[in-house]
């Protein structure tokens, strides 16, 4: 996971730029009416992403004795049953692919990607109910980094210029992250409620999306791209220094938007 992060999002954007200025330098001698899509390439990718989903909160507890006082909690509102921490941030990382230039102006491929992600957000609410200790409750939910393996299929409206479709595999690694305090009391003992726990694991999932690629130079191209990409749900239990449990429940659903620079070995 460490070499996937030291990519860095600042060398990303030096090598697009480098291959940005290494196609206006060639670009005079291109013969825009017949440059070939079939063959394999190789690029980079900077971007931006988005989560689209909330947390919901529950709690229970392992002895029946508190099943009233949960009662009680519960409607008075004493934890929030979601929050939405609005996840978002910049992505960064390189692809791998194949093109076939069909009949018809028809262009089918493969593409393989992996990608560093700030993706990340957080939100805590304090609540301070009548005759209750006031509370701190946060969630915060993460995309370490992702990958997608996915078709292309789409169409040349000119020599240069390639919309597509694509979808399928997505993968990933996402956190999420459950925290209650009692800010009155403190939580140096059994009788006042705080938890802190973060669960963190590989997920796999779908993608789909569009794009807009054009040939800029012989063997560049640079290329738009939205994907929608849905790493599942997570769930888990946050065990606090009480008999309750809290239960944080939450679905990774990511939007995608980058440009990217390609190298095309043919």
């Amino acid at each position: 996971m460490k070499t996937i992060k030291s990519l860095g999002l600042a060398s990303v954007i030096l090598g697009v730029a480098g291959g940005i200025a290494i196609n206006v330098a060639v670009a005079a001698d291109f013969n825009a009416s017949s440059p070939s899509w079939t063959g394999s390439y190789l690029g980079a990718n900077v971007g931006y992403g988005w989560d689209s989903g909330g947390v919901d909160l529950s709690e229970r507890s392992t002895d029946p004795a508190l099943d009233g006082f949960l009662a009680a909690i519960a409607g008075i509102g004493l934890f929030p049953t979601s929050l939405s921490p609005k996840a978002q941030g910049v992505i960064g990382g390189g692809q791998v692919g194949y093109n076939w230039e069909l009949q018809s102006g028809l262009v089918v491929g493969l593409e393989a990607d992996l990608q560093a992600s700030g993706i990340k957000g957080s939100l805590s609410e304090v609540r301070s109910p009548q005759f209750f200790d006031t509370t701190a409750t946060g969630v915060g939910k993460q995309i370490d980094w992702f990958g997608t393996v996915r078709g292309r299929a789409g169409y040349l409206v000119n020599p240069q210029w390639l919309i597509y479709a694509t979808g399928g595999l997505a993968y990933g690694k996402t956190s999420l992250n459950f925290n209650t305090a009692d800010i009155t009391s403190g939580c140096l003992a059994d009788a006042f409620i705080c938890a802190d726990q973060t669960s963190s694991k590989v997920k796999f999932g779908w993608t789909a999306g569009a794009g807009v690629e054009t040939m800029l130079a012989p063997n560049w191209s640079v290329k738009a791209e939205y994907l929608y990409v849905d790493l599942g749900h997570r769930s888990f239990d946050a065990v606090s220094n009480t008999p309750i449990i809290f239960t944080s429940s939450a679905a990774f659903h990511e939007q995608i938007v980058r440009v990217g620079l390609n190298y095309h070995f043919n």
